[in-house]
C-alpha cells in the first residue's frame, strides 16, 4: 500500500512537471499561422458526396433493427455520418 502510494506520488509529480515544462515551451515559440488556410481546393481529393446529393442506402443495425436509410436521423440542420471500419474482421 504504501509503494503504491509512493508511486502515484512519484507519477503525478513528473506529470506537473512535465505540463509545466511543455507549457512554458509551447507558449515561448511563436507562431506564424499566415498560411494555414487556402484560398482554394483544387486538388484530386474528394471527400464524399456533393452538397445536395441523396445519400446512398446503408444496411446496418440500430438498436436491434436493420436500417437502410438515414433519414429518420436527418435534423434540421442536416446530418453528420461517420462510418468506421473494424479492424477484427
Amino acid at each position: 500500500m504504501r509503494n503504491s502510494i509512493g508511486l502515484v506520488a512519484a507519477t503525478v509529480a513528473v506529470a506537473v512537471v512535465a505540463g509545466q515544462f511543455l507549457a512554458t515551451e509551447l507558449a515561448a515559440q511563436p507562431r506564424d499561422l499566415g498560411d494555414i488556410f487556402l484560398s482554394e481546393d483544387n486538388d484530386s481529393f474528394d471527400p464524399g458526396l456533393p452538397i445536395g446529393a441523396a445519400f446512398p442506402e446503408i444496411r446496418a443495425l440500430y438498436q436491434g433493427q436493420e436500417i437502410t436509410t438515414v433519414d429518420e436521423f436527418m435534423g434540421d440542420r442536416g446530418l453528420a455520418f461517420f462510418a468506421v471500419r473494424s479492424a477484427d474482421w
